[in-house]
């Protein structure tokens, strides 16, 4: 048996994969980023940056984490 499957299905994968490779690699990278310029402040004792950068951090950790797990929740709940 051969799959039929739209050219709009496909396009949609294709959209769909790209905006959240780029997002959630982006969230990531700013995780990392805050982090080390939030331990580069903390030792230069500029805490005020330090909290910033820290908070930035935070933040997009858990931008990071609510994508994932929005991403699992997509791919295990099935449509019929």
């Amino acid at each position: 048996m051969i799959a039929v499957v739209e050219l709009s299905q496909i396009v949609e994968v294709i959209w769909v994969s790209l905006v959240a490779g780029i997002g959630i690699s982006t969230a990531y990278s700013l995780v990392v980023l805050g982090t080390a310029r939030s331990a580069d402040a903390r030792r230069a004792g500029r805490s005020v940056t330090a909290f910033a950068y820290g908070t930035m951090a935070l933040v997009f950790l858990l931008v990071f984490a609510a994508a994932v797990a929005y991403g699992v929740h997509i791919m295990l709940s099935k449509e019929t």
